[in-house]
C-alpha cells in the first residue's frame, strides 16, 4: 500500500487538511489504516476515493448519526445500571484501536484480546492490577473485524513499558493508541451497537 504525507494527500483528495481530519475522526476504523513515519501522520493512497464527491459521506446523514449517538450517551448515563454507564465510572488508562492485517473473524479478534490480557497478566499480574474492556467490530471498507479495547493499569510507573509491549504484541498489525479521556465517550461509541456474544467483553485481575 503506497502512503502520501499531509501536503501530498491534501493535493490528491482536493481537501483541506481540517475536512480531511474531520473525516478520520468520524471513521476510526479508516484511521487506523494510516500510520506514523518519522511522527508525521501518512494516508493511504487509495483513501483518496472517500474524498471524492460521488461517494463522500453524506454530511447531513453524519449529523444524524452524531445526535443519535449523543441521545444514546445520554439515556446510558441516565441509566445507572447500564453497563456503559458502570464502565464510564470506573477509570482508564489507555485507549487502543487494533486493525489487523489479516481479514479476521469475530471469534479470532475475541481470542486475540484475551492473548494479549493473558499475556500482561502473565508478567505484570503481580505487580499491578489490570482490567480490559473490548469490543469487535466490522471494517466498513474491508473484509473482517477489529477492536477497540480500553485498558486500565494500576501502576502508573508501568504504563510505556506495557503500552510498548501491547505495541509488540501486535506488531504485524496497524494499531492507534492514545491516553483516555473520558469525557470523549470511547466506551460509548464502542458499545453504539449493543454488547453481543463475542462482540465485546470485561476482564480483569481486580478483586473487589
Amino acid at each position: 500500500m503506497k502512503y502520501e504525507n499531509i501536503i501530498e494527500f491534501k493535493n490528491t483528495t482536493k481537501a483541506s487538511k481540517s475536512k480531511i481530519y474531520r473525516f478520520y475522526n468520524k471513521n476510526e476504523d479508516l484511521f487506523s489504516a494510516t500510520m506514523l513515519k518519522n511522527g508525521k501522520r501518512i494516508f493511504p493512497i487509495d483513501h483518496a476515493r472517500y474524498f471524492n464527491s460521488e461517494v463522500m459521506f453524506d454530511e447531513n446523514k453524519i449529523l444524524r448519526q452524531e445526535n443519535q449517538s449523543m441521545r444514546n450517551l445520554i439515556d446510558c448515563l441516565e441509566d445507572k445500571d447500564s453497563l456503559q454507564s458502570t464502565l464510564w465510572q470506573m477509570n482508564w488508562s489507555f485507549f487502543f484501536t487494533v486493525a489487523y492485517k489479516l481479514d479476521r473473524k469475530k471469534n479470532s479478534c475475541f481470542k486475540q484480546m484475551h492473548g494479549v490480557y493473558d499475556y500482561l497478566v502473565e508478567k505484570y499480574g503481580n505487580t499491578t492490577d489490570l482490567r480490559i474492556f473490548f469490543t469487535t467490530e466490522p471494517f466498513t471498507n474491508r473484509t473482517g473485524y477489529h477492536n477497540h479495547f480500553v485498558i486500565y493499569i494500576e501502576d502508573k510507573k508501568l504504563h510505556k513499558e506495557i503500552v510498548t509491549d501491547i505495541q509488540a504484541y501486535f506488531s504485524y498489525d496497524r494499531i492507534d493508541v492514545s491516553q483516555y479521556d473520558k469525557y470523549k465517550a470511547g466506551l460509548f461509541y464502542m458499545s453504539k451497537d449493543g454488547l453481543n456474544g463475542e462482540d465485546w467483553d470485561f476482564i480483569n485481575t481486580i478483586k473487589k
